[in-house]
């Protein structure tokens, strides 16, 4: 599960360092710092996280159907979204996708 120092982190109001987890989604391993905790604690009330399961059926749901090669950090976002689609409910959701190092990934 990446990041879930910043999970834990928001909920508690401050900085929670861990070290970077064992993930498919190595674009999320860095933690926060100073400046962008700064942001993320005047501006963000909650993270959402995927487990490894999640994200890699989330990436794999865009490649097939999208037909778009995006990276795992990059479907984390979509991950959680179908995980908890009662948040989502009835509103507009936009999902920013990104490419990227998609030739080291542990799958074939």
């Amino acid at each position: 599960m990446p990041r879930p120092d910043a999970c834990r982190g928001v909920r508690a109001g401050r900085i929670i360092a861990d070290d970077a987890p064992v993930t498919v989604a190595d674009g999320l391993k860095v933690p926060l710092k100073e400046l962008t905790w700064h942001f993320v604690h005047r501006h963000v009330t909650d993270v959402l996280t995927a487990s490894e399961a999640e994200i890699v059926a989330a990436t794999k749901l865009i490649w097939k159907r999208m037909k778009i090669v995006v990276k795992p950090s990059s479907a984390v976002p979509l991950a959680t979204t179908l995980k908890t689609p009662g948040i989502f409910a009835g509103k507009r959701v936009g999902v920013i996708l990104t490419g990227g190092t998609v030739d080291r990934l542990p799958w074939p």
